[in-house]
């Protein structure tokens, strides 16, 4: 019988998250965020802050017809958000940017209005470790 640590271990071990094993990040209050976005899914949600992916991940399971555009100015973000949201990739577009040019960066896409913003403010440890 496997532990619960030692299932964790093999998980990680083989990448069956389906991401860089470094950006392996459990995502902040998760259910209370995406309880309080109230997912239309037919909506367009920003991630003003993408990270590891986790809370964007969430938001476009939940989307049929709707959009998630989602921001970071982290390279490494961006490469490993494009792997853990293929299964998606008609959904969402990911914009290697700062949150603080989410308007004009809309705007120049033609998104006037969203159903949706998160960001997520906290610092991560792949950040610090890196």
């Amino acid at each position: 019988m496997l532990t619960i640590a030692g299932f964790i271990d093999v998980f990680v071990k083989l990448n069956l998250w389906g991401g860089r094993m470094d950006f392996l990040h459990k995502p902040v209050m998760l259910n209370e965020c995406i309880d309080m976005l109230n997912i239309v899914p037919s909506g367009i949600y920003v991630d003003g802050t993408l990270g590891g992916a986790g809370h964007s991940l969430e938001i476009v399971k939940r989307l049929d017809s709707g959009k998630l555009i989602a921001f970071d100015q982290d390279i490494e973000a961006i490469k490993n958000a494009k792997i853990k949201l293929k299964s998606y990739e008609d959904k969402v577009i990911l914009i290697h940017d700062n949150f603080r040019n989410i308007k004009k960066t809309l705007e120049n896409i033609d998104i006037f209005r969203i159903n949706g913003l998160l960001l997520d403010l906290g610092v991560s440890s792949y950040q610090l470790d890196s």
